[in-house]
């Protein structure tokens, strides 16, 4: 009968035996556990979230260019649909007509964007 080699820490030995695992089974403490914040830091940079603007966010970063500073006041982009389509929110009757005249300069100045080539159709609201 030979004796049973001692861990240097008696955790180990507690938790294999409670796990009903042999006791030379070490391999789930070769490393110690990471922070949930490294584990965000590192999901966050193999995903790279973060690092690409949205669709969403490149148009409203640009909209004073795309409709000019009198009118960006006056309006603003609402939401993207999937299928291409920008709803903008204005503020009132001739602020939406304004848009309707100018539509197809909206959307010519949005598909020259980085990422907002898909953009097809405006409705005004």
């Amino acid at each position: 009968m030979g004796f049973r080699k001692k861990n240097k820490a008696p955790e180990i030995d507690l938790v294999a035996e409670f796990m009903k695992l042999p006791a030379s089974d070490n391999t789930m403490f070769l490393s110690s556990p990471s922070s949930i914040s490294e584990v965000i830091e590192k999901i966050w940079n193999e995903w790279s979230i973060g690092t690409k603007n949205s669709p969403e966010q490149i148009i409203s970063q640009e909209w004073n260019k795309i409709v000019g500073t009198k009118l960006s006041s006056r309006c603003a982009p609402e939401k993207l649909s999937s299928n291409g389509t920008l709803y903008l929110r204005a503020a009132n009757g001739p602020v939406k007509q304004e848009l309707s005249f100018i539509k197809k300069k909206i959307i010519s100045r949005i598909s020259r964007l980085d990422g907002c080539t898909f953009v097809k159709d405006i409705k005004i609201t």
